[in-house]
């Protein structure tokens, strides 16, 4: 059992809706304790995360520093100058996330300290449930039979960052059609990595379908729509880009080289 300033957390039960902002804020004060973080790694919040940012260590530009001699003159002596932080190394974000048991042997389920989207004042406290350990082994074992599953996402993602129209759509909507897409076509044969051009087709098909109708389903939670939030002008838009994208091998072609 835990406690966070006045409210009290154990696995099985908890006595009182914490407030994420709460839990954040005690979350980074924890992380400031480690031992390790010192000059090379700093803590920011970063949105409802925290991020640690771990920098390189970079040699000095002499290696050595020479110490006074003594009061003879006659001794001098030679240290290593200390290494200092230069450029990022790399970065982590850190959400804080409770797990909670299963009781009828089903899989646990985690709640993250993120707010909902477009929620009104009354829910910008709530947990978000997230599906990110489903979601990792998922993709970790989608291309088992050697096929380019995960070819045609890394495709997909370049195609929305060089095309400024498709700047809404995040990586989650693009592994949530993938996904469907991957279920609905079950013949590896399907996925060989000669048919990666006709996968993308399909995939890109299906996202402007979903576009097209408003509504994109939460791959794990099916009566969640992905697309709440934005502006239907905004999802036509994003419809109209990818149709002539499909229908354009050229234009393809010219955004992928």
């Amino acid at each position: 059992m835990s406690k966070i300033g006045n409210y009290v957390f154990s696995s099985k039960t908890l006595n009182v809706a914490i407030p994420f902002v709460v839990l954040c804020r005690w979350y980074r004060w924890r992380l400031a304790q480690l031992r390790h973080i010192n000059d090379r790694t700093k803590l920011r919040h970063h949105g409802p995360a925290i991020q640690m940012d771990v920098m390189q260590l970079k040699p000095p530009d002499y290696p050595l520093r020479r110490q006074p001699s003594d009061e003879a003159g006659c001794l001098t002596t030679e240290t290593p100058a200390v290494d200092k932080p230069s450029e990022l190394f790399y970065s982590v974000d850190m959400v804080p996330t409770i797990q909670v048991p299963s009781r009828d042997g089903a899989e646990d389920e985690y709640y993250v300290a993120k707010p909902i989207k477009g929620a009104t004042s009354t829910l910008r406290n709530a947990w978000r449930r997230s599906f990110s350990t489903k979601e990792k082994e998922r993709l970790t074992n989608l291309d088992e039979d050697n096929g380019c599953r995960k070819q045609v996402l890394r495709v997909l993602k370049v195609v929305r960052n060089r095309e400024a129209g498709l700047a809404l759509l995040t990586s989650y909507h693009l592994k949530t059609v993938l996904l469907r897409t991957t279920d609905e076509l079950r013949d590896p044969a399907q996925w060989r990595n000669e048919c990666l051009g006709e996968r993308l087709m399909d995939v890109i098909g299906r996202m402007e379908a979903e576009l097209g109708a408003g509504v994109m389903p939460h791959y794990f939670l099916p009566g969640v729509n992905l697309l709440d939030g934005m502006k239907d002008k905004a999802v036509d838009n994003m419809r109209l880009r990818l149709k002539n994208l499909k229908n354009s091998k050229r234009k393809m072609m010219k955004l992928l080289q």
